[in-house]
């Protein structure tokens, strides 16, 4: 997906029946973070996403979730910078952009029109001295010079009635509202210019769970109204499983496992995946005790020999300490399936462990 960097986008070629809908496209994402010895935060990542979609982006803190969040927006600040990959967008037009082309004056237009934020901690994103309205009103006046007065206060009322507030608020401030209408604010703000997709990265941390609830289902709504695809971003696996098309987890900064959400949650497939899924209680069924994972992640500003997460993996066995596992493909039965894991590999899998043909693992054994 390529583009001139400034200017309107040139006509797209016809896209191809299985990438028509496509919307972003991330290949082989690599990021650092400056340093006596540079942090590789993020290593090698690559996704699509389509439009409509929730692709949801899951593992601990300090994964890289969100530093690949900021370097797919291209905000990546110093001493953070992006060292190798490609990110092709493509709008409901069928025009084509290559960000990575884009100058500043392309982003201010790319931003908030095509693709928008809604950043952790977005409760306090919000302008304590500034009204409502007038936090509406610059983001119209930056993006849309074209509307007039009663056109911007006619669309900022609309906005916030289609999150559930009343349109009355708009003379309002911040810190009149609650947790959760302040959460509802940001999402209309995010979605005030009508982009293609929406990053949301931790939006519900901070918030009970009711009103988490609340928002999810907000969320889903407007995106089956609106139809704009979702990146979210959360260290909670179980959420995501709930509410995401198909999955990312990431681990040391690679994306371990890709799949449908639905296969991820009755086979997933990499040791560490398993391990999430045991981490979090299930909204429903019988009660079970929750286990974490023993250690941490290891330190990114080292060279990583092996499997990054053979330390803390219950299944390692020789190969996992010398070699990287490769990505390999599981199934495509409901949707792409991946995995990095050298039990799933049939030049490296023990005896002992359990497979299916070409390489495919049985799900009996690997429910967490």
């Amino acid at each position: 997906m390529t583009a001139p960097a400034t200017g309107p986008a040139a006509p797209a070629e016809p896209a191809a029946d299985s990438d028509r809908d496509l919307v972003l496209r991330a290949e082989d994402i690599h990021v650092e973070y400056d340093g006596e010895r540079p942090t590789r935060a993020v290593r090698g990542v690559s996704f699509e996403l389509r439009r409509g979609e929730v692709l949801g982006i899951a593992g601990e803190s300090g994964c890289g979730k969100s530093t690949l969040a900021y370097a797919v927006t291209r905000m990546l600040k110093a001493p953070a910078r992006m060292t190798r990959g490609s990110l092709g967008f493509r709008g409901r037009d069928g025009q084509e952009v290559d960000l990575l082309t884009l100058d500043d004056e392309g982003l201010r237009t790319f931003r908030w029109s095509s693709l928008s934020m809604v950043f952790q901690s977005a409760m306090n994103a919000l302008n304590p001295v500034t009204s409502i309205g007038r936090q509406f009103d610059d983001i119209f006046r930056a993006h849309r010079p074209e509307m007039e007065r009663g056109e911007r206060d006619k669309r900022t009322r609309a906005l916030l009635e289609m999150v559930g507030i009343d349109a009355d608020r708009v003379h309002g401030y911040p810190h009149e509202l609650s947790g959760g209408m302040r959460q509802r604010v940001v999402i209309a703000m995010a979605l005030a210019l009508e982009p293609d997709i929406v990053i949301m990265d931790e939006p519900t941390t901070a918030l009970d769970v009711v009103v988490q609830r609340e928002i999810l289902d907000e969320v889903e709504r407007l995106r089956e109204e609106l139809g704009f695809s979702v990146i979210f971003i959360t260290h909670d696996l179980g959420l995501l499983l709930e509410i995401s098309d198909r999955l990312a987890v990431m681990y040391a900064g690679e994306v371990i496992e890709y799949a449908p959400a639905e296969q991820l949650a009755t086979a997933a497939a990499h040791p560490y995946t398993q391990g999430l899924l045991r981490s979090f209680p299930d909204l429903t069924g019988e009660r079970r005790e929750l286990r974490g994972i023993p250690g941490s992640p290891p330190d990114l500003r080292n060279d990583l020999v092996g499997c990054a997460f053979v330390d803390r993996c219950e299944h390692a066995f020789a190969p996992c300490r010398t070699e990287t596992p490769r990505l390999l493909e599981l199934g495509r039965e409901i949707g792409p399936w991946t995995a990095a894991c050298h039990l799933n590999d049939p030049a490296h899998r023990p005896p002992d462990q359990p497979g299916q043909d070409e390489g495919t693992p049985s799900a009996e054994g690997r429910q967490p």
